[in-house]
């Protein structure tokens, strides 16, 4: 096949991956690593396996999030994953609503995850993500009681990446429930010794698309994870046999090292050499007096690349893609924001290109006649980015899903941020 030709093939599969709601089942082309083959699967949400059950995690939407077996316990998606389960944590992550996350990621036997610089890991076919949200009695004590609110699984079948999440109905439940609907979960929680209860939204199927989908160079729709890039997992974890399946002995080693380690990822070049965002969590704000413009400048742009960049980026990151031959195809993706001009991304250089991190920049979309720049240099107080991220406005608030409530400690960043920069020419006179 000429490349030509390859290329135009790949590009029609990459078009397939669009859905959520896909409903694929029994027979599936996997090109995962270049080659073309036809598998033949039939599962079963009902088969008794003492490990994961893949077959049911690749064709079948299960009523239960027990019958994937994922868990050794299946009343809880904390902890002691089956057979091809790793924790998994990021250096600064998604804020919703103080929600305690737990990441792992599921790898079938004899598969390996390819390293990628900018882009979310390269994850092969089978590969399932699995993030539980819980909420915390109090959220300075993370690791005391909670109430489990939410599973979701991202699903790489051979048609691409499919979303199913499910819900843990009650206090005492003993399993979680396919939930296609958005549903309202009442909460309550104490922040920093203020009782907070609000209704949590868990999101609909179809509304990951929000999020999760892109668009590439070639104009084809693609769904991806958001979270699990290099940069993001680029840091120390404990790792213990309640967090990795079969793991004999524990220990403290970087992620991504780790994971290459158990032949898990391959292409993992020297740690020096792989990207790095700093840490930012709660609390941490009570130290942005102490750090330099410079140190305050990496924690925004940190922030807002996994809270914002899924849509507010375009053209930066690009994500080779192996043909048959060895060859490969650079595609870059833009965001449902990436044509307003405000773009995020981590990877790209403030000092370069101010009026992408909205400096001076007239807002495209939303708009509040309070607030006439995205960033105003010196005053966070005029800067509709600031605003947007603290607001619970539906019209202005961003991100627009995932939080009802207000980041406290997130808004200090960014207000850090933008009130250490040298006036310019949108900022008022004194």
């Amino acid at each position: 096949m000429k490349n030509s030709a390859k290329v135009l093939f790949l590009l029609s599969v990459i078009s397939m991956i669009t859905a959520c709601n896909s409903d694929e089942k029994d027979r599936y082309i996997d090109i995962s690593d270049g080659k073309l083959e036809v598998i033949e699967l039939q599962g079963d949400c009902n088969a008794q396996s003492e490990g994961v059950n893949w077959a049911a995690l690749l064709t079948e939407n299960c009523p239960n999030l027990s019958d994937y077996n994922l868990f050794v316990d299946a009343s809880d998606p904390t902890a002691k994953p089956n057979t091809g389960g790793i924790i998994y944590d990021l250096n600064t992550a998604l804020f919703t609503d103080y929600a305690s996350k737990y990441r792992f990621i599921f790898l079938p036997e004899g598969k390996t995850i390819e390293y990628n610089k900018n882009e979310v890991l390269n994850m092969p076919v089978g590969t399932v993500l699995v993030k539980t949200f819980a909420m915390p009695v109090d959220t300075s004590v993370r690791e005391g009681d909670e109430h489990v609110i939410e599973t979701r699984l991202l699903i790489h079948r051979a048609g691409g990446w499919v979303a199913r999440p499910y819900v843990w109905h009650g206090a005492d439940a003993s399993d979680a429930k396919l939930q296609i609907a958005s549903k309202k979960v009442p909460v309550t929680t104490t922040h920093k010794g203020q009782v907070q209860s609000f209704d949590y939204i868990v999101p609909s199927q179809a509304s990951c698309l929000a999020c999760h989908a892109l668009q590439s160079t070639n104009s084809a729709k693609v769904f991806m994870p958001i979270g699990p890039k290099a940069r993001l997992l680029n840091r120390d974890y404990h790792f213990t046999s309640d967090n990795v399946a079969g793991l004999e002995q524990n220990t403290t080693a970087n992620q991504l090292q780790f994971m290459a380690d158990r032949g898990m990822l391959i292409g993992l070049p020297a740690l020096d050499a792989v990207p790095k965002v700093p840490s930012y969590k709660d609390g941490d704000e009570a130290n942005l007096a102490n750090l330099s413009e410079v140190e305050i400048e990496d924690r925004a742009k940190a922030y807002l690349d996994i809270n914002c960049a899924h849509c507010h980026r375009a053209g930066l990151s690009i994500n080779e893609v192996k043909l048959a031959d060895n060859s490969t195809l650079n595609l870059s993706y833009r965001g449902a924001a990436g044509s307003t001009g405000l773009l995020l991304e981590y990877n790209r250089l403030f000092a370069n290109d101010p009026t992408a991190f909205g400096v001076c920049k007239t807002p495209v979309a939303g708009g509040h006649a309070n607030y006439p720049q995205d960033v105003v240099p010196s005053r966070a107080d005029l800067s509709y980015l600031s605003f947007r991220i603290e607001t619970t406005e539906p019209r202005h608030k961003m991100p627009e899903l995932g939080r009802v409530t207000t980041h406290e400690e997130g808004v200090k960043l960014i207000n850090a941020w933008v009130n250490q920069m040298d006036p310019a020419a949108c900022t008022p006179a004194p």
